[in-house]
């Protein structure tokens, strides 16, 4: 029997992780979920309610999980695994980016900001954020009437398809490994608070003020926005984008 062990941090995704594992029906495999200590929507699902202990921290639990599991794979986790432990263990990334284009935070707001493609991508994780031996990526459209919810959502429904084709093959470790062509793109969380505050004195097209405000537009989160000088708040901007 193999143990797996799925960290993931994404209330969309793991549905649909938990009915593709129940449509592949590998007898040979048993399953284990936990989410990270950062407060998320995951928190609040009736199967992490009622489980004992879906906390899992990798760093201080490093040996458990090595002692434990023969795969990690990381489902929009919040934390960065330690080098013991991607030493140890094959730990795997389903990331909601274009390798190495887009690594870090967000991946959809800096593919509009900086017009950059997008995509899904599995691979292999190293000692580096986001980064390591690619097992398969694809992009995803991207459109000038696209927000970053709208391109988002399609990143997430290629991130399944990609799983589903190489459920077998990642659990099997029966695949190929693609070298990223270059360091490419990384981008922080701290890039995209910055990118959020915007200065009404900021001088440049309407194209590129466009771009920005839809790239931070993101339902039902509070992005953009500016402080008001006279009350000192801030006030929050959302494009609403509609196309024939």
């Amino acid at each position: 029997m193999k143990n797996i062990l799925f960290i993931i941090d994404n209330n969309i995704q793991y549905e649909r992780i938990k009915a593709l594992i129940k449509s592949k029906n590998r007898r040979d495999v048993k399953y284990d979920f936990r989410h990270s200590a950062l407060k998320s929507d995951i928190w609040e699902h009736e199967d992490f309610i009622n489980s004992g202990s879906p906390i899992i921290d990798v760093n201080n639990e490093t040996e458990f999980i090595i002692r434990n599991f023969e795969l990690v794979i990381s489902v929009h986790c919040f934390q960065f695994f330690p080098k013991e432990l991607i030493n140890n263990v094959r730990c795997i990334n389903i990331h909601p980016g274009f390798n190495p284009t887009n690594r870090g935070w967000y991946p959809q707001v800096f593919s509009i900001i900086d017009n950059l493609p997008i995509g899904a991508t599995i691979h292999e994780m190293d000692h580096k954020l986001d980064h390591g031996p690619i097992i398969a990526r694809k992009r995803v459209d991207k459109f000038i009437w696209d927000t970053s919810f709208s391109i988002y959502e399609r990143v997430l429904l290629t991130e399944i398809e990609l799983f589903s084709e190489f459920f077998d093959r990642i659990i099997n470790n029966d695949y190929s490994l693609i070298s990223p062509e270059n360091e490419g793109n990384i981008f922080y969380k701290e890039d995209f608070i910055e990118l959020c505050k915007i200065d009404l004195n900021q001088s440049g097209t309407f194209g590129q003020f466009y771009d920005r405000l839809r790239a931070l537009s993101h339902t039902p989160y509070k992005n953009a926005y500016f402080i008001d000088k006279e009350t000192g708040k801030k006030i929050f901007l959302r494009l609403d984008i509609e196309h024939e």
